[in-house]
């Protein structure tokens, strides 16, 4: 007979551990295009570079640490990828423009909207019952 309970050791979670480094091989292409593409649109904000500077300082230091030292030291830098990848996102999500209102003047938009029109009503409805 065939003893499943081996066989699970060897095959499926050796499939288990490929998925997963499958998955983290995915996120970790994800945020470097993240972060290129930030760095591309915002490269003149400081804190993308203070964060860029940090994150290497604490890579530089915390891998000797970690090796030389104590491990728990390896910690430091996942914190500086992430204090840097926290700043991108920081960053690109206050440069959005997506609800950002149309340039007009006030007196332009008081001037040309009708007054009477609620804001349910359909613009269309609206400039009719202004042209009639």
């Amino acid at each position: 007979m065939y003893n499943r309970q081996q066989d699970f050791y060897g095959g499926e979670l050796l499939g288990f551990a490929l998925v997963l480094m499958l998955i983290a091989a995915f996120f970790v292409v994800k945020a470097s295009l993240f972060v290129i593409k930030t760095f591309a649109q915002y490269y003149q904000h400081i804190s993308l570079w203070i964060a860029l500077a940090i994150c290497v300082v604490f890579i530089l230091v915390g891998i000797p640490l970690s090796t030389q030292v104590s491990p728990p030291f390896g910690l430091l830098p996942v914190l500086g990828v992430l204090i840097f990848l926290i700043t991108c996102l920081v960053v690109d999500m206050r440069n959005r423009d997506t609800f950002m209102r149309e340039n007009i003047k006030l007196i332009d938009e008081v001037l040309h909207t009708s007054w009477l029109g609620s804001e349910d009503t359909p613009v269309e409805f609206a400039d009719e019952q202004v042209a009639a």
